[in-house]
């Protein structure tokens, strides 16, 4: 109502002579309704609808006149005497307008309570006009919003059980429209948030609890059809993916809002939904289930995202027990199947609208109101297997099972988890795609708060010989990960490292000879495919440049990276080999990718290898590594100030640059200095008489630098810095001119910087071949004691 806004300022456009005359006119165009007066009749109600709101705020005496007239009647009226869209749609969006601009509490509760708003909820609308669908959900999503512990009863009749409002608006759940969804959510959202004991009775109830069956039936299709469309290579398949993470939170919400009907949702979505999609996806691979890899990632995230952490304990068990119920075993194997009254295709027409009296009847009899006294059979019969499989008359489901699984009583006769075994399988795969969404799930897993679940599903404690077995078993299967060739793309050893240091630092780890002795075999081979490497020259260069980067990256920040590439990771997209996507995901191209590569999978392997060895404590005398001189400057920043080390020579100079990348810091006095340096090239602003600090102006690896002097400037020094990437192809660069005072100083500058550039060269290609040969000798020494206690003498 914009035309409310803009004459808000002018009060005496707005008379209540004007308000009389406007209804009267809509009264006597409404007597004929036919094309020439329709558009009279939807301007008049317009008109009403903007008068009765400036009414509200200003002078009483215009709906005291709303009142007397009965206009909400009459609106009505002339809506169902019409059979023009026009005028349907605009005495709706009129109803829905004065319900989100009233704001005397006695003028809402009035229009809240009068008959013709339910009379406007159940009317015969044609939802096949989608315009109509759309202001029909506006005004739902208006009554939804102003509904509160006071008035809840104008719409709820607790007597027979019926909210007209919140069981139409559950119809359009599976609506095309992804705006109508979204609105029906918040109109179900907003009614479950009210405190009122008989309403949230009725919340967990027939009929109410088939919006939960009927919810369930269309997540499992919406599954399907992303999971078609990732595994085709739809690049629009992301509006779909956003649309499910939205649908997580709604339920997440559904979750904190009514937690009463918490274990009816999760029976609900178990055995609607997870069970016959996700679970059955693993156990058979059959039409209707989904995917592995789409499995592992759903999976994934809700564990990751979904705050209902009993539905995530509840799914973890499914997955990952050693051992489950027989009982549960066949709800697992031969699931209920969708009830008859869904549909996947959006239709207005309910099932249950045939079979009112059936429905109320039973609604009544879990309200105790009356004994059940009319049946139906069919109905019936599809009413008490949702009753048994939503936990409302007995023991027989899901969720009742997986509760005495964490009771851990031993009186239930158990089976082993085919589930689990096939899981476990995968993990032998050379798929790498497969691979990747295992170990994302499984170090989600490990990282799950509920250390019971954990104990279970045997990842926690290593107290007995069953989980030390079943660990050790899992470390060697990863283990065997690294031997493949060629090698997994970097997110999936990224993931095995974590792992694998993840089961090694658990309390009371006894790593069984055989896992060891995988571990060095892989090392050894690792060792001996890095000095292959090197040997040849157009790895060597890359190698040494880009040795303390990589090092940085995958030895020193193992335990921090988080590879998660979404549903991309399985998809053909990533295949295409992108630029833009991180080296991480995919394989590389290129002479420089492949050795950074194989130096990121050294250093990962590296450091399983020490965890290892210190867990175990075998020859620590061999696990000392080379220890670096530090230099303070290494940390240093661009922008921050810093005291400068002792006896630093700094030369003056004034700079300029062109950058790519990175901007140099402004120097507030016009005057810098270049300081020497063994590792890096700064540029720092400074007081030089009493160097009390240096303002960082400029700092970067000096192997990275190459300088020189203008031929027509003695005194000014050409700089040219590669800006250091571990991953883009494409090589960037800076240029930066330093004017010294003195050509000598530009001279000296220049050597500093070539000279310094050969030392750490050849200092970094002895640090490199010093490790390798530290490892190799290592691993030797590690098969000759082997060996020795195989034949002892």
């Amino acid at each position: 109502m914009n035309k409310v806004n803009k004459k808000q300022n002018g009060c005496s456009d707005y008379t209540l002579e004007q308000y009389k005359q406007h209804y009267q006119e809509l009264l006597q165009y409404s007597n004929i309704i036919d094309n020439k007066s329709k558009q009279l009749i939807c301007e008049k109600v317009e008109l009403i609808c903007e008068f009765s709101i400036w009414g509200d705020q200003n002078n009483s005496d215009f709906f005291d006149y709303f009142f007397e007239e009965n206009i909400a009647e009459k609106l009505l009226k002339i809506m169902q005497r019409s059979s023009f869209k026009e005028i349907i749609i605009g005495i709706i969006q009129s109803f829905a307008i004065l319900l989100a601009n009233l704001t005397n509490k006695e003028n809402v509760n009035y229009l809240l309570s009068h008959p013709v708003i339910q009379d406007l909820i159940m009317y015969n609308y044609d939802f096949t006009d989608e315009e109509i669908v759309d202001y029909y959900i506006s005004l739902l999503k208006s009554l939804a919003l102003r509904i509160d512990e006071d008035n809840v009863q104008l719409f709820f009749n607790q007597r027979m059980s019926l909210f007209p409002l919140l069981w139409q608006a559950t119809k359009f759940y599976n609506h095309k429209e992804i705006m109508v969804r979204t609105a029906v959510r918040t109109i179900i959202l907003g009614i479950m948030k009210i405190q009122n004991p008989v309403l949230k009775k009725y919340l967990t109830r027939f009929p109410f609890v088939l919006f939960f069956v009927h919810f369930s039936c269309y997540l499992k299709h919406v599954w399907l059809e992303a999971n078609k469309e990732v595994l085709e290579g739809n690049v629009d398949v992301k509006e779909k993916m956003d649309d499910l993470v939205d649908v997580f939170y709604f339920l997440n919400d559904i979750y904190a809002f009514c937690p009463e009907i918490s274990n009816i949702l999760d029976n609900s979505l178990l055995t609607y939904t997870v069970i016959p999609a996700m679970l059955g996806g693993i156990l058979f691979q059959k039409k209707e289930t989904l995917s592995i890899s789409f499995t592992l990632h759903l999976t994934t995230h809700l564990i990751n995202n979904f705050n209902t952490t009993n539905l995530s304990k509840n799914i973890l068990l499914l997955l990952f027990s050693p051992s489950l119920q027989k009982k549960l075993c066949q709800l697992l194997e031969f699931n209920v199947g969708q009830p008859r009254s869904y549909l996947y295709s959006w239709s207005f027409k309910n099932f249950w609208d045939l079979h009112q009296d059936v429905l109320i009847s039973q609604a009544n009899q879990l309200f105790d109101i009356q004994t059940y006294a009319q049946k139906e059979e069919a109905c019936d019969k599809e009413i008490e297997l949702i009753n048994r499989v939503l936990g409302l008359t007995d023991n027989d489901h899901v969720l009742f099972y997986c509760k005495q699984l964490l009771l851990n009583n031993g009186q239930e006769d158990m089976s082993q988890n085919k589930i689990r075994n096939n899981l476990m399988i995968y993990l032998q795969t050379k798929d790498d795609n497969l691979l990747f969404l295992l170990l994302n799930l499984i170090k989600s897993v490990l990282l799950f708060k509920e250390k019971d679940i954990l104990r279970i599903c045997l990842f926690q404690e290593a107290n007995t010989n069953i989980i030390i077995k079943e660990r050790n078993q899992i470390i060697y299967q990863l283990l065997d990960i690294f031997l493949i060739d060629p090698s997994l793309r970097l997110c999936t050893i990224i993931l095995t490292c974590q792992i694998i240091i993840h089961f090694i630092n658990l309390d009371k780890l006894i790593l069984e000879r055989e896992t060891i002795n995988k571990l060095y075999e892989v090392y050894n081979y690792t060792i001996i495919k890095m000095n292959q490497m090197i040997k040849l020259n157009q790895y060597h260069e890359v190698v040494v440049s880009q040795y303390e980067i990589i090092y940085n990256k995958y030895n020193l920040n193992l335990k921090i990276l988080k590879p998660n590439l979404d549903y991309l990771a399985f998809s053909p997209i990533i295949d295409k080999y992108d630029a833009n996507v991180d080296l991480m995901y995919r394989q590389p191209v290129g002479l420089k990718e492949i050795a950074i590569k194989d130096l990121a999978i050294f250093f990962m392997i590296d450091l399983v290898f020490f965890q290892i060895i210190s867990q175990e404590k075998i020859n620590q005398n061999g696990t000392s590594q080379i220890v670096q001189k530090i230099n303070v400057t290494n940390s240093w920043i661009i922008g921050q100030n810093y005291e400068p080390p002792d006896g630093c020579q700094l030369l003056s100079c004034r700079i300029s640059a062109k950058t790519i990348k990175d901007k140099l810091q402004a120097c507030t006095s016009g005057e810098c200095f270049w300081m020497e340096d063994d590792d890096n090239f700064i540029i720092i602003e400074t007081q030089i008489v009493k160097k009390e600090w240096a303002h960082i102006i400029y700092h970067a690896k000096i192997k990275d630098v190459e300088a020189m002097i203008d031929r027509g400037e003695p005194r000014k020094l050409n700089v040219n810095i590669k800006i250091s990437s571990s991953n883009s192809i494409k090589e960037q660069y800076q240029d930066v001119q330093l004017l010294f005072d003195d050509c000598t100083y530009a001279q000296k500058t220049k050597k500093h910087i070539d000279d310094t550039r050969k030392s750490n060269s050849k200092k970094s290609s002895q640090i490199i071949e010093n490790r390798l040969a530290q490892g190799l000798e290592l691993c030797n020494d590690y098969f000759k004691l082997l060996k020795q206690q195989e034949h002892p003498q």
